[in-house]
Parts: structure tokens; C-alpha cells; sequence
């Protein structure tokens, strides 16, 4: 059984996987590639992995500061 989490009354683990939609969509954009090569380039960052951890609070972020966070761990 999967574990929903709770914010102000609010699903996160939905948020987090609309976060996780919308950082893709912008990953697309910005390198102009297609979904899956955005969605496998996001899913092996660090970043994602922050983000799918709940207790700290990145996926209340929006998506331009979560897509920034994944942008410098690219640089490094």
C-alpha cells in the first residue's frame, strides 16, 4: 500500500506528481527534446529524488525553482 501524505488538508503525493509533470514539460522546452528523454533525464537527477521525498517541502515549490534546482545540478 502506498502512503498518502497530508498538507493543509491537501493529497501532496498528487502536487508532487503534477510538479513532476509540469518540471518535465518545462525540461522539454528548454533543451527541445521529447518527453521521454526529458522524463528519463529528470527521473535520474538528483532533483527528482528531493522532490519525491514529501518532507521537505520542494514540491510545494513551483515548477520554474524546482526546473532552476535541476539546472545547477547539471552544471556541477
Amino acid at each position: 500500500m502506498h502512503d498518502i501524505y497530508f498538507f493543509n488538508g491537501q493529497d501532496i503525493t498528487m502536487n508532487v506528481c503534477i510538479q513532476i509533470h509540469r518540471v518535465i514539460n518545462l525540461i522539454q522546452e528548454q533543451e527541445n527534446i521529447g518527453f521521454e528523454e526529458a522524463t528519463g533525464k529528470f527521473y535520474h537527477s538528483q532533483t527528482y529524488k528531493t522532490l519525491t521525498q514529501v518532507e521537505n517541502g520542494l514540491w510545494a515549490e513551483n515548477a520554474e525553482y524546482i526546473l532552476d534546482c535541476y539546472n545547477e545540478e547539471a552544471k556541477n
